[in-house]
């Protein structure tokens, strides 16, 4: 039985008395990484303030979740461009606020849409404190005028329970960010709520990562940068959707962190421990993460992630600058690009709609292994140091398993669950009115072992195994009854269709259990569907 801390335990029992929760310990501050001043140095406070809940003066830790819900219903009665709404509730009771940043409160339907997720994690509070300063930044004054050309879309904290209790996962143990394709948790199906509603042509996502640690035990080293970015890198992502990423904003983000003294680069982890793996891999491949799940949504989507797991309040205003700086980039780039960047997330989506029943899909995917110089900050001294290490490369992929893609799929009347979770996340099911002969490919199962889900780092710490499956299609026919449900591939968002689907990849529904592929409970088809079976 894992052991919860006191603190943890006084918050979580005054939650479920419905009483007033104490203040809860944000973090432990002996568990905070002390840098030597020769490498504190290296990173000054930006020359900005920010007049957010988590820089109030005199503050020890990071804002509470009733500090931030306050803060954004003030900023809303000052601004008619500013809507703040309840998004969802967390596992814990906690409200999930959307923040609508508009001309004048109203979305515009003609100019592009930017989504930005603070706080997936809840020990990286920098995200969630830069989208406060976000919204400050564009509620009125000389920010306010891009609302004229583009509509902001801001969740301030994904995960409201870990944010309170500064840990990473929810309340379940689960890792949010981990949860797109699955959408186990109501923090992620809140995220998906939003995503459905507001359709972005760009998401950005904004994580910290660890300075010391794993990278100490491993190199003796710290991490040197700034920033770290990666655009979506998964299998079955749209070719113009991914250039653009890389050519339109990283790019345009590293260029704004050169002229404003930052340091930036392409995200990289490794294995947490003291173990002899010294790989370092590109941040993950698989449809499981917001970043791969948004560009499957046919959006440019984004990762940033600054320097701060282990570093408690150190250089907490760098860490929100460099993220707001990222951030206004981005957003000002979208703007720039108007119709174009609509333009171009729309034809991703039409080209995924005309790919049915054509070619091959990716069913699963991971990094190709290369060698890679970089740079760090020896643990002591603060020197520069250079490591040579085997790297995990997130472009190009090393394609694992393919195979010619279908029409579509037939899913057993019983699979609602399966069929829920697809709506959530947008995907257009049909219930079959009449009984019809289909020509159908049927899943041989070869072999089927348990297994963890992976990711850059090793296994993810959600504690749920997996049906690890080899498989087969046969081809065959079927007599589908009235009730059963059908998914076309020809949509926008036919590659979240086969990640959910294609069952011998570790994030799909029948890998994690939430559907079933004996005995006719899902099909592929080949061909057209027959024309007899809707009324």
């Amino acid at each position: 039985m894992r052991r919860i801390p006191p603190f943890r335990f006084l918050c979580i029992l005054g939650l479920t008395l419905l009483s007033a929760a104490p203040a809860c310990a944000q973090f432990d501050p002996a568990k905070v990484w002390v840098e030597p001043p020769a490498i504190a140095a290296r990173f000054p406070d930006p020359p900005v303030s920010y007049a957010t809940p988590g820089f109030r003066a005199g503050r020890t830790d990071f804002a509470s979740h009733a500090e931030v819900l306050a803060f954004l219903d003030d900023l809303a009665r000052q601004s008619p461009n500013v809507r703040v709404e309840r998004l969802g509730v967390s596992q814990q009771g906690r409200e999930m606020p959307l923040v609508l940043l508009a001309d004048q409160g109203r979305v515009d339907p003609a100019r592009p849409t930017v989504m930005v997720i603070g706080q997936q994690h809840g020990n990286e509070p920098a995200g969630g404190e830069a989208v406060l300063a976000l919204a400050q930044q564009f509620a009125s004054g000389p920010g306010a005028a891009l609302l004229q050309k583009v509509n902001l879309v801001l969740l301030p904290r994904g995960n409201p329970d870990g944010a309170e209790h500064f840990t990473r996962v929810t309340a379940n143990g689960v890792d949010v960010n981990r949860d797109h394709l699955l959408l186990r948790t109501p923090e992620a199906r809140s995220i998906a709520a939003a995503t459905l509603r507001f359709r972005p042509q760009v998401v950005l996502d904004l994580h910290e990562f660890t300075v010391g640690g794993r990278w100490i035990d491993k190199f003796g080293a710290v991490m040197k940068y700034d920033g770290l970015l990666q655009p979506a890198t998964v299998g079955n992502l749209d070719a113009a959707i991914a250039a653009s990423a890389q050519r339109d904003y990283i790019d345009a983000i590293q260029a704004a962190f050169t002229q404003a003294g930052l340091q930036g680069f392409k995200y990289h982890t490794t294995s947490g421990g003291k173990s002899a793996d010294r790989t370092v891999s590109m941040g993950g491949v698989q449809p499981d993460t917001g970043r791969n799940v948004s560009g499957l949504h046919q959006a440019v989507s984004l990762l940033l992630e600054v320097r701060g797991v282990g570093l408690g309040r150190a250089h907490f205003a760098r860490r929100v600058y460099t993220q707001v700086l990222a951030a206004t980039t981005v957003i000002e780039t979208a703007a720039r690009q108007g119709p174009a960047l609509m333009q171009l997330t729309a034809q991703a989506g039409q080209r995924a709609k005309a790919d049915a029943c054509h070619g091959d899909l990716v069913v699963e995917a991971w990094q190709t292994t290369t060698r890679q110089r970089l740079d760090f900050l020896d643990e002591k001294s603060g020197e520069e140091k250079a490591v040579d290490v085997e790297w995990r490369a997130a472009e190009p992929l090393k394609v694992a398993n393919a195979r010619p893609r279908p029409c579509g799929y037939l899913l057993a009347a019983s699979e609602t669950v399966a069929v829920q979770r697809l709506q959530m996340l947008g995907v257009r099911v049909e219930r079959i009115d009449s009984a019809a002969p289909w020509q159908v490919e049927r899943y041989e199962i070869l072999s089927q072992s348990d297994g963890q889900r992976q990711d850059a780092r090793g296994a993810i710490e959600d504690g749920e195994a997996i049906r690890a499956f080899r498989v087969r299609p046969r081809m065959g026919r079927a007599v589908m009854p009235p009730g059963s449900f059908y998914v076309s591939l020809a949509q926008p968002l036919s590659p979240l269709v086969s990640a959910a689907l294609e069952p011998d990849s570790q994030n799909s529904y029948a890998a994690n259990r939430l559907l079933e592929i004996g005995d006719d409970k899902l099909l592929r088809v080949p061909g057209p569907a027959p024309a007899n079976v809707w009324h």
